[in-house]
């Protein structure tokens, strides 16, 4: 929303109102490529998501700017090990990043495993006091378990209900929606909630497999939001006007991705408007307003200078420049919100943003005349 807010600031600079059609696709690129960055960074972590997504980011712009739209270079031998230089700086600026985890902490973090349905016959004829055991469970609020009576234990409780009520404790601060998902998880083969299943069976896969998907995903194809902008600049609407009509497109494009989204959730409702609605995610504007405003306006800016990088130092060379936000990131982490720990960790990721830094000059160098668009 910031995105497309701001992009009429480029009226008052002097820029004429201009629009192609090349902004909507654009769109098309970038809005499922963050929507998939986003999920990969939420189930593979941030340093591996970011990491993955910018060095593909860097190949691919590369690839189309020197290979596709014949850019000028000095040497594209150079050129490519140029880019893989700076290719393996992100990825170690991505791995000296992650937070390290300590043998202790990924102890006490490790979810307990639910029983299975073979498990409860013993559970029921074992003399262990139950209040006792669930005490022991770090983090576990004390709850009294009432014992079964001897007329409930002439009918014993279908193993469904019986499964249920022993996970009924494990699951006090989770939502309706998270509950089902934990009981069809227990369903899948593999029986554990970090894996799902897909076609049916016939694929199966971790969440941190799929969150390194969807990173890729950004990279390839999200990563390829500026590509339009070379075919709209020989139309003449590249430069900064390109700007506005980047904002529509994406807004377009959101907007219909909501209402797909809102039409199959209409589809699982049988046909409930009301209910659609209220299964689509809130988007916390009391608690998000203010956080959500600084992004999306530091966003903008961003997208503003890619558009002026690709402008005038093509796609290959101005875009893989623009992959430089993990330097700026890693050094917020290192000095503001101390999440890379330890003198060998930091040494590490500074070695690492040095190789970055001289694959980018190095690129910089081999860069040729003015900008093709």
């Amino acid at each position: 929303m910031m995105c497309f807010l701001t992009c009429w600031l480029v009226i008052p600079m002097g820029q004429k109102f201009s629009f192609t059609p090349w902004g909507i696709v654009s769109g098309l690129f970038w809005v499922p490529g963050a929507t998939a960055g986003i999920y990969g960074i939420r189930n593979s972590g941030l340093a591996i998501a970011v990491g993955t997504w910018s060095s593909l980011c860097v190949v691919s712009s590369f690839c189309w700017g020197i290979f596709v739209f014949n850019e000028k270079v000095h040497s594209v031998l150079n050129s490519c090990c140029a880019c893989l230089l700076l290719c393996s700086g992100l990825v170690g600026m991505s791995r000296y990043s992650s937070p390290r985890v300590s043998p202790s902490r990924k102890k006490e973090t490790t979810p307990r495993a639910a029983p299975t349905q073979d498990m409860m016959p013993l559970l029921k004829e074992s003399d262990v006091d139950l209040e006792k055991d669930e005490s022991l469970i770090p983090g576990k609020p004390h709850i009294t378990r009432k014992r079964p009576t001897m007329s409930e234990k002439d009918s014993p409780p279908h193993p469904k209900d019986e499964l249920s009520a022993y996970l009924a404790p494990l699951e006090l601060n989770s939502t309706p929606r998270a509950r089902k998902y934990s009981e069809s998880s227990l369903s899948s083969k593999e029986g554990s909630p970090s894996t799902v299943v897909l076609l049916n069976g016939r694929l199966s896969m971790t969440k941190r497999q799929l969150g390194i998907v969807g990173a890729v995903i950004n990279g390839t194809w999200g990563g390829t939001n500026m590509i339009p902008l070379h075919y709209a600049s020989l139309e003449g609407y590249g430069g900064v006007g390109y700007t506005i009509s980047f904002a529509i497109g994406a807004a377009l494009v959101t907007v219909f991705m909501w209402l797909l989204r809102y039409l199959y959730h209409v589809y699982q409702t049988r046909g409930s408007f009301r209910k659609a609605y209220g299964a689509l995610p809130s988007f916390h504007l009391r608690e998000m307003w203010w956080s959500g405003l600084i992004s999306g306006s530091l966003y903008s800016l961003g997208n503003f200078g890619s558009i002026m990088a690709v402008t005038y130092l093509g796609q290959g060379v101005g875009y893989s420049f623009t992959q430089l936000a993990m330097l700026v990131s890693g050094l917020w982490g290192i000095f503001y919100f101390k999440e890379i720990q330890g003198a060998d960790m930091i040494i590490r990721w500074i070695l690492a943003a040095s190789v970055t830094i001289t694959g980018i000059i190095w690129l910089s160098y081999e860069h040729e005349g003015e900008s093709v668009h």
